[in-house]
């Protein structure tokens, strides 16, 4: 048993950046439990614009009572921190990277990738499991859904769906990783790809801090640490899951405005127009279609579409529970 046992710290990493005036700075807390027990991270704010996650996080760190834990909870309450502090959707004011994009990271190359290697080293790969927090940016509405991976490692895998389906959200979405040689740019599929079960959750709106999303988060993660043996008590599972695989963005091609034609949760087949770019006249441009048949998870609110920009996010749709 750690010396630290029953003990709550709250407290920053901070790293050296190169010749930056400020250090790289994480605002980070740990609950050492009283009894053995697995190491979970819980991470918020890789978007620092998706507060429902961040907020999650918070709360989750200042409610676990040590004394009442086993295993220990690292909890990263806000990783883009310069996003939070800029209102920033999505990216890294710094070098203007995804942070989505930059693990696991290099010290010596861009301030996303060093903030993705100094966070990895320290926290990240310590984790026995991971649950990465988002919350609906600032220019799009969603639905709750889980994402986890399968790896080909039958146990591995089934703790991830266990994780997945455990959160109490609708959508549980199996994405395979089918070239194991290649290192994911991305937190939990890196997690997966060391044997670490993880999965993404979402469950917020357009960068607003709502207690309902909130809420689903905080479920979800309760729920978390009971299904890892970490806290006593029985599951709160109010919903019925419906299965999806071959996660698709569907991006902008083009510079424009953004018009779409569907709503979350609609069920649409591939080649369905679900909305249309137009160019800053009025003139249609171009229309935007489906990739899959399944339900729409995320919708672009914002009408600016630059290009890459994802428009709409769906899955396929493989099955529901009865």
């Amino acid at each position: 048993m750690s010396s630290f046992a029953g003990v709550k710290e709250k407290g920053w990493l901070e790293f050296k950046y190169r010749n930056a005036v400020e250090p790289t700075r994480f605002p980070v807390g740990t609950v050492h439990g009283v009894q053995d027990g697995p190491p979970l991270v819980v991470l918020g704010g890789m978007h620092g614009s998706e507060f429902c996650g961040i907020e999650a996080a918070i709360r989750l760190f200042k409610e676990i009572d040590p004394a009442k834990l086993k295993g220990t909870l690292k909890v990263g309450m806000i990783y883009n921190l310069p996003a939070f502090i800029n209102n920033l959707g999505f990216l890294v004011p710094h070098d203007g990277k995804n942070p989505m994009s930059t693990f696991p990271g290099t010290p010596m190359g861009t301030y996303g990738e060093a903030m993705a290697y100094y966070f990895d080293q320290t926290i990240l790969s310590t984790a026995d499991y991971f649950v990465e927090l988002h919350g609906g940016d600032i220019p799009e509405a969603l639905t709750p859904f889980t994402i986890y991976h399968e790896t080909g490692d039958p146990h591995q895998d089934a703790a991830a769906k266990s994780m997945s389906m455990g959160y109490n959200v609708p959508y549980v979405i199996g994405e395979k990783m089918t070239d194991l040689q290649k290192v994911p740019n991305y937190a939990f599929g890196l997690c997966a790809w060391r044997g670490t079960p993880g999965i993404l959750c979402e469950s917020g709106q357009q960068g607003i801090l709502d207690e309902h999303w909130v809420n689903v988060h905080l479920t979800g993660l309760r729920n978390t640490l009971i299904g890892l043996g970490m806290m006593e008590g029985t599951p709160v599972m109010t919903v019925k899951h419906t299965f999806l695989e071959e996660y698709t963005a569907v991006r902008s091609e083009i510079e424009g405005m953004w018009y779409p034609s569907v709503k979350l949760n609609e069920m649409v087949k591939p080649g369905q127009v679900v909305g249309v770019l137009r160019d800053y006249h009025g003139q249609d441009v171009m229309e935007v279609k489906a990739k899959v048949e399944g339900p729409v998870t995320v919708i672009r609110t914002s009408s600016n579409a630059r290009v890459n920009s994802v428009l709409i996010e769906h899955g396929k749709f493989v099955g529901a529970e009865e």
